[in-house]
């Protein structure tokens, strides 16, 4: 018997502790945006960030071809169209967000 109490004490302690960690899911986000340009040659991809996906602030997410996350403002008209230019481009690889 007391070892039927001991395995329901650890699978509650187990379970309280997966509920915790599942319920904490830390978001990658920019914090702030930079307006400094971005030349195209040092980018291969970006991401939109956007404030219901659990961020403070929208903004798109440059990678750099060195791996690097530049932030930038969603809607200025340089970002705009440097995606549209990573849009049209076949070297830009598909982001599964």
């Amino acid at each position: 018997m007391h070892h039927l109490h001991l395995l329901y004490l650890s699978l509650l302690v187990l379970g309280r502790v997966l509920d915790v960690s599942s319920g904490n899911n830390v978001v990658d986000c920019c914090l702030r945006t930079s307006e400094n340009l971005i030349p195209r040659r040092i980018v291969q991809d970006y991401w939109i960030q956007l404030v219901q996906d659990g961020c403070v602030i929208p903004a798109t997410v440059f990678i750099t071809t060195r791996g690097k996350r530049l932030c930038a403002p969603l809607q200025a008209p340089w970002v705009i169209r440097l995606r549209e230019k990573l849009d049209a481009s076949s070297t830009r690889k598909v982001r599964g967000n």
